[in-house]
């Protein structure tokens, strides 16, 4: 049986118990006269009481709105949703339920060098080799003096190679004294031979022990 079903079975049941009511009062108030004042009173009690809105409870009927111009009744009062309007719960399936959620990972927005670039530099790394390594004094005042220094640098590549040539002059315990550095292009192939000049204090000369150059390529 549907819900309207029921509802109207309810109107009906309570509709037939108030009419037998009031047909038996109404039949006493003919054979017994003398009460008849108490018997009108207690018949418009009723009917007061049946038109009246009674509390909320189980067995009341409810006439509500259907949103198209039209009245239902129903079983339970008119702002609770009907049990056939419930949105029913979403179910995930089992294998739904038992795959773990999988969390969003940021992308990462570091490039990766190029492969043909890191070959590049590791074979450019290893093309320039010092052959030679000089340096004398051309000229001095009394507060410094100029150190001439010449480098010899050979390309074993088929590729021009540059580079940063820094010449330093070191002291007791391979402290660096002094530095000087200048960039350089060596050829495929070929030899270059890098000149310059520092000026070195008369101080920083006497505590010299050696010097050297170093490359780094670019």
């Amino acid at each position: 049986m549907s819900t309207g079903q029921r509802l109207l079975h309810k109107v009906t049941s309570r509709q037939s118990v108030f009419c037998a009511f009031v047909t038996f009062s109404v039949v006493n108030m003919r054979r017994n006269c003398r009460f008849l004042p108490t018997s009108i009173g207690l018949v418009a009690l009723l009917v007061l009481l049946a038109t009246t809105a009674a509390p909320v409870q189980g067995g009341d009927v409810f006439q509500c709105p259907d949103g198209k111009g039209g009245i239902v009744w129903r079983d339970v009062p008119c702002s609770v949703p009907a049990p056939d309007q419930q949105p029913s719960a979403q179910t995930l399936s089992p294998d739904a339920a038992s795959r773990p959620r999988k969390e969003a990972v940021p992308p990462s927005h570091k490039r990766a060098p190029s492969p043909a670039r890191q070959t590049s530099e590791r074979r450019s790394s290893h093309c320039l080799s010092a052959q030679s390594v000089k340096a004398q004094t051309q000229s001095h005042d009394p507060l410094a003096v100029e150190l001439a220094w010449e480098v010899a640098v050979q390309n074993q590549c088929k590729q021009s190679v540059s580079a940063v040539l820094t010449f330093t002059i070191y002291g007791s315990r391979n402290l660096a004294l002094d530095s000087e550095s200048t960039k350089i292009v060596i050829s495929a192939d070929g030899v270059g031979t890098i000149h310059g000049i520092m000026r070195v204090s008369r101080e920083k000369m006497r505590r010299m022990s050696r010097y050297d150059a170093k490359l780094s390529v670019l």
